[in-house]
């Protein structure tokens, strides 16, 4: 539980590309630095069935409609 940068506090943000664990701006910033992650979620990677919920659906939805423009 606690954060994946410091290992002091209790994580609160978890990045949507790598899914590091990270507890404020200051650690999101420098996992950033560390690791060359762009903190953008892969809109095409893929989600197990048991993981896919409401909010992968919208998600998808959106990505198709900008597809299809």
């Amino acid at each position: 539980k606690l954060c994946h940068i410091c290992k002091v506090a209790d994580w609160r943000y978890t990045c949507p590309r790598c899914h590091t664990h990270t507890c404020s701006l200051t650690c999101v910033k420098q996992h950033k630095l560390e690791t060359s992650c762009s903190g953008i979620r892969d809109k095409t990677s893929y989600v197990p069935l048991r993981n896919y919920n409401e909010s992968n659906m919208m998600s998808d939805y959106t990505y198709l409609e900008d597809v299809s423009r």
